[in-house]
């Protein structure tokens, strides 16, 4: 197997460099072969990669780089969040307290933490929505991620690694959380992006809670129906 390429040297001649070359990513296809496919963008890397930032020629499409403010995760506890899941929602119990049947009857959802079933709920959407406010609280980190799964009637909590997600303005009652005055407290210095980070008017979904989400492209497309 060919192992050429798997380290680079960090090239410093300037901080566009550095970071253009910390957010590469490439592909493992032969750059000699004329197949579009490979070098094309895929429908799940909408956002999180940058869809102009790549090289000419030969290498167009197998290199590409992450979009400026995408982030890779790194493993989170998984013990904070478990007491969480039971703190959220008094109707979440645990999975050892039923049967097989139970746990597959109508309206019964699995929630899984890493892909490990571990507790069972009957309102997945309202455990969804309090999981979501404690993140934005600052209660779980922000880098936690949860979905609804409704194909197979279950609700994903991740905390692993290597998840790639991106910050969204968060929009309550059809109203964005980011003001005026914040980019303000930005602009002099006074505010932080972690700070709108813990104040929950921003925060990051991976791909999969991003499927799970109501997206808006541009603040005109928001309103009170969505």
């Amino acid at each position: 197997m060919n192992r050429a390429g798997v380290t680079h040297v960090l090239s410093r001649l300037s901080y566009i460099s550095a970071l253009g070359m910390m957010t590469r990513i490439s592909s493992q296809f032969e750059k000699t072969r004329k197949v579009s496919g490979p070098r094309a963008l895929q429908p799940s890397q909408w956002g999180m990669l940058c869809p102009s930032d790549t090289p000419e020629g030969e290498a167009c499409g197998l290199v590409k780089n992450l979009a400026l403010m995408t982030h890779i995760t790194t493993n989170a506890e998984e013990e904070p969040v478990k007491r969480w899941v039971f703190t959220v929602d008094d109707n979440v119990e645990p999975i050892r307290n039923f049967s097989g049947s139970e746990m597959h009857r109508e309206g019964s959802y699995i929630i899984h933490i890493n892909g490990t079933p571990f507790a069972l709920t009957k309102f997945p959407k309202r455990f969804t929505n309090r999981f979501r406010t404690m993140r934005r609280r600052g209660w779980i980190s922000p880098f936690v991620g949860v979905h609804i799964n409704n194909h197979f009637n279950a609700v994903h909590i991740a905390t692993d690694e290597g998840r790639i997600c991106r910050p969204y303005i968060i929009v309550k009652n059809g109203k964005p959380k980011l003001k005026a005055e914040h980019l303000k407290l930005l602009q002099l210095g006074k505010a932080t992006f972690d700070d709108f980070l813990t104040n929950g008017v921003v925060e990051y979904l991976d791909v999969n809670e991003e499927n799970d989400t109501l997206v808006a492209l541009y603040e005109t497309d928001v309103n009170q129906s969505t």
